[in-house]
């Protein structure tokens, strides 16, 4: 008991571990809500989602650092990497003030006209599906490197590696797991454009709530698997 209480604390003493927290719950509230059409649990998971805004407005020094000290990627092992992370962080770093003039438009400090506003929403979650389609070639790549590492230990190897190939499947799984919560997050993110662009508000409120759900569930399993077993 005393293990499984040292890793939630663990979790939620961390800001991604505890914005996972937050975000489940903020889901879980407005899928309930919707299940039961009960507005003050749609609202309750509307105040946890504005919550998570908030602490995103102090990202971009992070995110500075982060993608100064990427630069170009000339660590990555191919050109296609590097790019690839080139573009995931020039798309990451272009989310924080949009969604920061999102912000200042909703409180009253931004004055636009309605359709100004609605172009920036729009480009903000068009930034965010970006970014999230962009982890998921990433990681289809990375499914691709280690199913191809695999295959060269067990060719090169007479008993096949059985640890480091195990080691191997271990990571496997939890990237195909990454790639199923991603297309999660790309269905819930694209849902949320305006009508007209790819299946945006085709969706119903519960079944978006419910993916978001979903993807955060996993999410939290997916951190608590890692420490398990990439020791």
């Amino acid at each position: 008991m005393s293990s499984i209480v040292e890793d939630v604390c663990e979790l939620l003493d961390s800001y991604n571990g505890r914005d996972k927290v937050v975000r489940l719950a903020c889901y879980a509230c407005k899928l309930y809500g919707c299940v039961k059409d009960e507005k003050p649990w749609q609202k309750a998971g509307s105040q946890l989602s504005s919550a998570r805004m908030m602490l995103r407005l102090f990202d971009d020094v992070p995110m500075i650092r982060h993608t100064y000290n990427y630069g170009l990627g000339r660590h990555e092992a191919t050109t296609t990497a590097a790019i690839l992370g080139v573009i995931a962080n020039m798309v990451d770093q272009a989310f924080l003030p949009v969604e920061k003039a999102c912000w200042l438009y909703d409180v009253g400090v931004l004055k636009l006209s309605e359709r100004n506003a609605e172009i920036l929403d729009t480009v903000s979650t068009a930034l965010w599906a970006a970014s999230l389609f962009i982890s998921l070639i990433q990681t289809s790549r990375t499914i691709r490197q280690l199913w191809w590492s695999r295959d060269c230990l067990q060719n090169s190897s007479e008993d096949g590696g059985a640890d480091a190939r195990k080691h191997l499947d271990v990571r496997l799984a939890l990237q195909g797991v990454t790639a199923g919560k991603l297309c999660l997050d790309i269905t819930h993110a694209v849902s949320c454009l305006p009508a007209g662009c790819l299946w945006g508000e085709k969706i119903g409120a519960t079944k978006v709530a419910t993916i978001a759900t979903t993807s955060s569930v996993i999410g939290i399993a997916m951190y608590f698997a890692k420490k398990r077993l990439l020791k």
